[in-house]
């Protein structure tokens, strides 16, 4: 690894400063308060506030041709928790695979990852908003697993690793698997989802075909002046090819498939249970730890008699309106009510 010149690790330390400054920015603008956990387990701002930085909403892509939502939501996180394990992450993935491949290679495999990823939960979760920089983290993920696909023989070879590098590198592929569960159970959670999970370590599998070297073991012989048999050199020509022309198909034909759609429906319902699930799934509906809709997005208008608040116009996620009338075990004060928006949305407004 290099630590000077295009191997230092600059978009790294960039992407993690970005992050940081987004999630200070998110934090402001919700008022310096945390949602309650029911809304946001993460320990984070409402869904309203990462609506305004630039959250996923395949709605706001589609009919309102907010495209740069495809790429915003790689800075933004859904609350202290998910920032410091994607940053954690970031910051060790990201700087090593950057130092030894270089500044360009790491770009790609964070960027395109993260985009082509969010395209996906565009696509199969339109009823959730989402952000994370997990897309591209996994990208890079996907990255390693390429590398190590591809430099199988090289990372176990006797000849060219010293006694217990091997299981050293063993070591690091029980790390890959880990942060990969951990993502995963992380991606159950709102605001998080696993389409741009797996998806950005999909296309940072293939973006790692493309931009990562493949290292014969006959590199590190002494008699390697001669140069690499036909073989070896299509063998090279044919991943890199692939991987990238893989990655830009499948950019270009989820982009069409999302903007052909119209933003609302789901091609795929039972796909949602991928991605969040209710918890813990044995209680009951008002007892949840956090919920899988959207009703954090839910918004109301009172209308007052007498000084108190007789009735309020619910606004459901859907767009449609829901006009209820306030009971007297209610709040009376407009913090309280707002409060009571996500319970009132999942008993009036999902059906």
């Amino acid at each position: 690894a290099k630590n000077k010149g295009l191997n230092s690790p600059f978009f790294t330390h960039f992407t993690v400063s970005v992050c940081t400054a987004m999630m200070i920015a998110s934090l402001q603008v919700n008022g310096w308060r945390f949602e309650p956990l029911a809304v946001n387990p993460m320990i984070g701002p409402s869904a309203e506030t990462l609506l305004k930085l630039g959250a996923k909403d395949s709605y706001l892509i589609v009919d309102e041709m907010e495209v740069w939502r495809v790429a915003s939501p790689m800075v933004l996180h859904a609350g202290l928790i998910h920032f410091f394990l994607n940053m954690f992450a970031l910051w060790f993935v990201g700087r090593a695979i950057e130092q030894i491949h270089g500044f360009f290679p790491a770009v790609v495999q964070f960027v395109v990852p993260a985009i082509g990823g969010t395209i996906l939960s565009a696509i199969f979760l339109p009823e959730y908003i989402t952000v994370g920089a997990s897309g591209g983290i996994f990208g890079l993920i996907g990255a390693c697993i390429s590398d190590i696909f591809m430099n199988w023989n090289l990372l176990f070879n006797q000849f060219v690793n010293e006694k217990g590098t091997r299981l050293s590198h063993a070591r690091v592929l029980l790390v890959l698997a880990i942060d990969i569960v951990v993502n995963c159970l992380i991606g159950l959670t709102p605001f998080v989802d696993n389409f741009t999970h797996l998806g950005g370590m999909v296309y940072g599998f293939l973006c790692g075909l493309g931009t990562i070297q493949l290292v014969s073991p006959k590199f590190f012989q002494k008699d390697n002046a001669n140069s690499p048999s036909c073989c070896s050199r299509s063998k090279r020509f044919f991943f890199r090819f692939f991987g990238v022309l893989i990655s830009l198909a499948g950019i270009v034909v989820s982009s069409i498939v999302l903007m052909s759609g119209d933003g609302e429906t789901n091609p795929c319902t039972s796909c949602t249970y991928m991605s969040c699930i209710a918890f813990p799934p044995w209680t009951s509906q008002d007892n949840k730890w956090w919920y899988c809709d959207d009703c954090a997005r839910a918004t109301a208008t009172g209308t007052m008699e007498n000084g108190v608040f007789a009735s309020l116009n619910v606004t459901c996620p859907n767009g449609m309106h829901e006009v209820l009338k306030v009971e007297e075990s209610w709040p009376q004060d407009e913090l309280g009510l707002e409060g009571m928006l996500p319970m009132l949305c999942r008993e009036h407004c999902l059906w």
